[in-house]
């Protein structure tokens, strides 16, 4: 059965039904809405296996996706992997970062543990091949606090590891601010649509004029 059903049994209401569930896809979608953002924003490499192939990369950032990651020859990956590689070089220095990227911050134990554990056995799987020094971060990009992502992750995480939005924009040279505006814009259009939605089914307009009428009447 659809989401769409089971929100119309608990609300006795098809329509507002169906609005909650599009706008549970739309919280869903939002992350992956992230993700194209960020993607969008810094240099992609395409190639995996050839980027790899030379010991000294290129000044910059470069970020690998999901996908290059699943095309590549040289890199196992078996279930376990991560939503961006990103390789970094500056002043000498070049270094991998393995970014598993979340828009919300709070995770059931078992699923914090498991993505963890995930996360890692890809770099253990493909440490002869990442010949760089590699660490691992978890984002909470809406969060600006490593204390309270490590809370979220139900301390699975260790504080180390947890990033913060600003963070990993400042890792891949991006404004930080710009993303969150970008995204606030989106909030205030989603709203927007959300009651414009919920104002088109009669029992809802029904409910609210009758409180309104309540209120004037003195009815609490």
């Amino acid at each position: 059965r659809s989401r769409g059903s089971g929100y119309a049994r608990t609300f006795g209401n098809q329509q507002l039904g169906l609005l909650l569930s599009r706008a549970h896809a739309t919280v869903i979608s939002s992350e992956a809405e992230l993700e194209k953002i960020v993607i969008e924003l810094v240099k992609l490499v395409n190639e995996l296996d050839e980027f790899l192939e030379s010991e000294i990369m290129p000044e910059g950032v470069f970020l690998v996706t999901k996908r290059a990651v699943k095309q590549s020859k040289k890199l196992q990956f078996y279930g376990s992997e991560a939503d961006f590689l990103v390789f970094k070089r500056r002043d000498r220095r070049q270094h991998c970062h393995v970014i598993e990227l979340k828009d919300g911050d709070a995770f059931d134990t078992k699923k914090a543990a498991a993505e963890h554990r995930s996360v890692h056995s890809f770099v253990s799987q493909n440490a002869a091949h990442l010949h760089f020094t590699v660490s691992v971060h978890f984002v909470a990009f809406n969060q600006t606090n490593r204390q309270t992502i490590h809370d979220g992750f139900k301390h699975k995480v260790p504080i180390a590891e947890c990033m913060t939005g600003k963070e990993f924009c400042n890792l891949l040279e991006i404004d930080y601010e710009k993303i969150m505006r970008m995204r606030k814009e989106d909030c205030e259009m989603n709203f927007s649509d959300f009651v414009d939605e919920l104002l088109k089914i009669e029992n809802v307009r029904k409910h609210l004029r009758k409180r309104r009428w309540d209120r004037e009447d003195g009815v609490t």
